[in-house]
């Protein structure tokens, strides 16, 4: 008699089926996927928030340049720049006022090109610019009021979108005689 001895498959070998490959696979893929989202939408929620801090450092130094320069003046005159925004047809707000340097009233003004805040200062003879100096960038917009109170109040926007950020000042200029003070 002839036995036939069958071999059995021993399941104390040692190793993988390829069916647990291949889930040890989707699982380390699934892993990687999720942390690779976690890590992407970590780095996008740190830019915006770099760029929202950027915005109110950017309006914060606008907003102390222009107080500090305001804060002394004699005169003080709101306008529309008839150099508006090409884009959104919106006349940029400006503020012409003046200031004694050495003893002699020197004509100032804050206004928008573009996106940078400048500080002007201009000739009395042909009110032509002799100095711009840029104070900021990524200003939006500006706003400038002058209350009855003679307070100039002062809006600026810097970014657009979620990271926008908008400051609010006032300013009671120092030298101010009550008449000089117009607001068109």
């Amino acid at each position: 008699m002839n036995h036939i001895i069958k071999h059995r498959p021993d399941f104390n070998d040692k190793g993988f089926t390829l069916i647990e490959l291949i889930i040890t696979f989707a699982l380390i893929g699934f892993v990687i996927a999720a942390l690779y989202t976690f890590y992407l939408s970590g780095l996008e929620s740190w830019s915006r928030s770099a760029k929202k801090i950027e915005n109110q450092q950017t309006a914060r130094i606008a907003m102390n340049k222009m107080i500090k320069e305001l804060h002394h003046a004699h005169l003080v005159k709101c306008s529309v720049d008839d150099n508006h925004d090409h884009l959104t047809g919106v006349p940029y707000d400006i503020i012409f006022f003046r200031i004694y340097i050495d003893g002699i009233s020197t004509r100032h003004s804050f206004r928008l090109n573009g996106t940078q805040l400048h500080l002007d200062r201009r000739r009395d003879s042909d009110n032509s610019i002799t100095s711009s100096n840029v104070v900021a960038l990524e200003i939006t917009n500006l706003e400038f009021q002058i209350d009855e109170t003679e307070t100039v109040l002062i809006t600026v926007r810097a970014g657009k979108g979620p990271q926008e950020t908008v400051l609010t000042g006032a300013i009671k200029p120092r030298n101010l005689p009550e008449s000089d003070v117009v607001n068109d």
